[in-house]
């Protein structure tokens, strides 16, 4: 709702065409909730979040989860190459775009969310240690925003958003459109048809971008240290 500008995924509801009342009615049926989230992982670069949220009586807690920098390039790369289609190039010819080395420059992002928001008002954790740490972490973050910890005792954490071969765009594109009238529980039920119906499997890394990769990684290695300069207790070497 509160990009820097229109796009595809808020062109319903955003803040430059929509007043407040638009966004409130994504929480409808919380409005007495004591706890009340919002997901949308791109408002790490938003300039329009940062300055909305930071002028609110009530200032909202933000997260942010980082993932090694090659490793989410080259998530996102596989992503928009073989499952939404949005791109046709090779992975040297990816990386050359400038949003790709904007993005993984984490510790720039997050120093002006930081100088915009008050202190404790925004916490970070490293993806790799709630990969290896579920259930410790999830109570960590629950403990942050004021949620019983305990909610996640032998918590069942299901996979998904893998990054797979979709083979048919068009379809996977009608899919996106209907999942949010679905009911959760039955979308888990017809998960796996669809998946067997217009997926050709799960992405494996092409050998010819190792090289790249560990160029990528190397030339990003700095990030894990700049988190670690803004929280000492960001786990930098799960990076190394």
């Amino acid at each position: 709702f509160f990009a820097d500008k229109v796009n595809r995924f808020n062109a319903s509801a955003n803040v430059h065409e929509h007043d407040l009342d638009q966004y409130q009615a994504f929480f409808k049926g919380g409005e007495d909730a004591t706890v009340r989230f919002e997901a949308t992982a791109h408002y790490l670069y938003e300039k329009v979040a940062r300055e909305h949220f930071s002028n609110w009586a009530h200032k909202p807690k933000v997260i942010f989860l980082f993932r090694e920098p090659s490793k989410q390039m080259y998530s996102h790369y596989k992503m928009e190459r073989y499952r939404t289609k949005r791109i046709d190039m090779q992975l040297s010819e990816y990386i050359q775009r400038p949003q790709i080395n904007d993005h993984v420059d984490y510790a720039k992002h997050l120093r002006a969310w930081m100088d915009a928001m008050p202190e404790g008002q925004v916490r970070f954790w490293a993806f790799e240690d709630l990969m290896s740490r579920k259930e410790a972490v999830m109570k960590e973050i629950a403990e942050y925003v004021g949620v019983d910890p305990n909610f996640y005792d032998g918590f069942d954490f299901e996979h998904r958003n893998e990054s797979v071969a979709i083979k048919s765009g068009a379809l996977h594109q009608l899919s996106l459109k209907l999942q949010p009238l679905i009911p959760h529980a039955l979308q888990r039920a017809l998960l796996p048809i669809y998946m067997k119906l217009n997926s050709g499997g799960r992405v494996q890394d092409a050998p010819e971008d190792a090289a790249v990769l560990a160029s990528f990684k190397k030339d990003w290695s700095h990030v894990g240290k700049a988190l670690q300069s803004l929280d000492p207790n960001f786990p930098a070497d799960s990076w190394a």
